[in-house]
């Protein structure tokens, strides 16, 4: 039987998370992004499933070769999880280990489903120095904070939600993260924003919306962020799927550097 944990015993996880591996583990075990975690005992727990709060995903965290775990998840996936993700508009489970070898048992445990694979990259950087920003004609460039992120703006509650995805209150990411935009009149054209924070290291997501991409708008607010981390010492982290070539080189201009890869899976929930 797995058991959910409440938010504020995520602590009693902290010896399961591999601290070279994903950073949105880290950040939800570490209270900084909100999240929901199931484990194998409440008290002392040795394996663990870690749910997104953006809904972008499951991880598997701990011990890998725990058999009871790894025998009874498959069907609280299919009896607890699933009706509660399709609740929610979430018709794939998502998933990845959070060290190498979970990989096969993963490919294991779920060798019933027809499941469909990828590979992730990890760029990520500690700017030394800050890099001159080339605003294109027609934009301006804001920092996103109390006052400049307001209802005032054309589609401010598009981006709101945005935010909430990542963080669940506008609040928490003003206190915890950063975030910079791009605007065209009083319209918010794109942001480049922290999705998950741990510990100095701030993960990179990246929007334009449709109708303004190509534009260099994306280059224009990942510099702007990465200039950011420079003058406070934080680490930039960019994660993608190996075949998003557009991500993969903003990160690459910027100058990150790759870091690692992993295995992401996917199923149908049925």
């Amino acid at each position: 039987m797995l058991y959910e944990l409440q938010p504020a015993h995520f602590g009693r996880c902290s010896e399961l998370v591999n601290l070279l591996g994903q950073l949105e583990v880290r950040a939800i075990i570490g209270g900084n992004n909100p999240g929901r975690v199931f484990v194998d005992n409440e008290e002392n727990p040795s394996t663990g499933l870690v749910w997104l709060g953006n809904l972008d995903g499951f991880f598997f965290i701990g011990r890998e070769d725990n058999e009871e775990f790894n025998r009874e998840a498959p069907q609280f996936i299919e009896r607890v999880i699933g009706p509660q993700a399709r609740d929610q508009g979430v018709e794939w489970f998502e998933c990845f280990g959070n060290r190498p070898q979970w990989d096969k048992v993963i490919k294991k445990i779920f060798a019933g489903r027809e499941m469909e694979t990828w590979k992730q990259k990890v760029f990520s950087l500690t700017p030394e120095k800050m890099q001159p920003l080339k605003k294109p004609d027609g934009y301006s460039l804001i920092k996103i904070n109390g006052e400049s992120f307001a209802p005032t703006l054309e589609n401010y509650r598009y981006w709101q939600e945005r935010i909430i995805e990542f963080w669940g209150d506008i609040s928490s990411f003003l206190e915890k993260g950063t975030g910079y935009g791009v605007l065209q009149g009083d319209k918010l054209v794109g942001m480049c924003l922290s999705g998950f924070v741990w510990e100095g290291v701030h993960g990179v997501d990246i929007e334009i919306l449709p109708d303004y991409q190509g534009q260099k708008l994306g280059s224009l607010i990942s510099q702007a962020f990465l200039n950011e981390c420079s003058r406070r010492g934080w680490t930039a982290y960019w994660d993608c799927m190996e075949q998003n070539r557009a991500s993969e080189a903003i990160a690459r201009k910027i100058g990150l550097q790759e870091q690692f890869s992993y295995q992401g899976f996917e199923f149908e929930l049925k």
